[in-house]
């Protein structure tokens, strides 16, 4: 009752709150970031490999991915609850075994709703298991960055099995655990899910995404620039930012990041970027990518790390996940800034101590992006590794 009625005055009061107008903005924290929504999904099949190659090939800062578990699991990258929009299948991605998931076609409805971007090569696109797209991108370029969506929480355990996951692979501590420098960051609409992250994982940074401010929570946030302390960044959607862009400075003077999604349109790209945005979602990272750089405000190509050329289609590591335990890589924060390091490839012992490349020097190998495969073979023969070659599809 006294829920309800709180609910009723604030849908009154919003009607009438005018939130404050446009102020000088002090500008962004660091430099504006390119992220790809579910990669470059405006040019092909989302949260596939295709996508994720693109986006690299776009020079992107960091890769969106929605995290959902299959039957058995396992975390993969879908947007949707269930396969029915994005595959030749149909039912709840929770009802099916990642071998299930395996054998639907990820790409041909793309080709049937955006005949211009087709692409006969889509046909037949398999959905992508994070672990597999964490390890496909990191071997391409140490440096790249993942901001992860948790959406069905699946009764908690999808909270779990994410942590699980990234401890196994030693990326919970990356970056220092800073929003600006983690190579994983998370997010959600649900605050329930980021407070259970950060009692399992208190150095994972998360982002908390919201619309409107049309409800008690929100529209705290919303004017006090602040929110419950296992919410270390915001990501208010882009309308609501364009009606009130003094938010931005309000959670800037809070120590809070901003982010905002998803701006697929050259015009409203650039005015939330003189907004002081620090990152934008995009299905387009093309066109964000020239805007940034005309202001001068992004990542250098070096602090981006990607490579101009690199192997489509991940081979090596593609498909190889079985389960929730892999098998994977696993890696370490980079002795000095962010990004990491290899330590052990699946199914390979590990690098001695001391003999990892840092992360910096991984991405000048290749002139901007991961180690190549010649100077994998150097490795491989001064550290008697048995290592895979890096290169990753695009």
């Amino acid at each position: 009752m006294l829920f309800n009625t709180l609910r009723s005055l604030l849908a009154m009061a919003m009607a009438v709150i005018v939130l404050p107008a446009a102020a000088q903005v002090s500008g962004p924290n660091g430099p504006q970031l390119n992220i790809a929504h579910r990669g470059a999904s405006a040019y092909a099949p989302e949260h596939t490999f295709f996508a994720y190659d693109l986006a690299i090939e776009m020079d992107v800062d960091m890769l969106e991915c929605d995290v959902l578990l299959s039957a058995d699991e396992v975390p993969v990258c879908i947007h949707d609850t269930t396969v029915d929009r994005t595959s030749d299948a149909s039912g709840a991605v929770s009802d099916y075994t990642l071998a299930e998931l395996r054998q639907m076609d990820f790409g041909s409805w793309f080709n049937t709703q955006n005949p211009t971007q087709a692409d006969p090569a889509y046909a037949g696109a398999k959905i992508v298991p994070f672990e597999e797209q964490l390890d496909c991108y990191l071997r391409i370029n140490p440096l790249m960055r993942f901001h992860v969506e948790t959406k069905d929480s699946a009764g908690g355990r999808a909270e779990a099995v994410l942590t699980e996951l990234l401890t196994r692979k030693g990326l919970i501590d990356t970056g220092g655990g800073r929003v600006a420098d983690s190579s994983v960051l998370i997010q959600s609409f649900d605050p329930a899910s980021l407070e259970r992250i950060k009692a399992l994982a208190p150095t994972l940074p998360t982002v908390y995404l919201y619309g409107a401010p049309t409800n008690l929570r929100n529209l705290s946030i919303q004017t006090s620039g602040t929110g419950d302390a296992y919410m270390d960044a915001f990501s208010p959607n882009n309308a609501n930012i364009l009606a009130d862009p003094s938010v931005i400075d309000r959670f800037h003077a809070n120590g809070h990041d901003v982010h905002t999604y998803t701006v697929n349109d050259r015009q409203t790209m650039d005015t939330l970027l003189g907004y002081g945005i620090d990152g934008i979602f995009t299905n387009n990272p093309d066109i964000l990518r020239a805007a940034i750089d005309d202001l001068g405000t992004g990542t250098t190509p070096e602090q981006r790390g990607n490579p101009s050329d690199f192997e489509r289609g991940c081979p090596g590591v593609a498909g190889r996940v079985v389960s929730n335990q892999g098998p994977g890589d696993t890696w370490a924060p980079a002795p000095s800034g962010r990004g990491v390091v290899l330590v052990q490839a699946a199914g390979e012992p590990p690098t001695p101590p001391g003999d990892a490349p840092d992360a910096g020097d991984q991405a000048a190998d290749t002139g901007g992006g991961a180690i190549s495969l010649l100077t994998l073979v150097g490795l491989i023969g001064l550290l008697f590794l048995g290592h895979r070659g890096r290169s990753r599809p695009l």
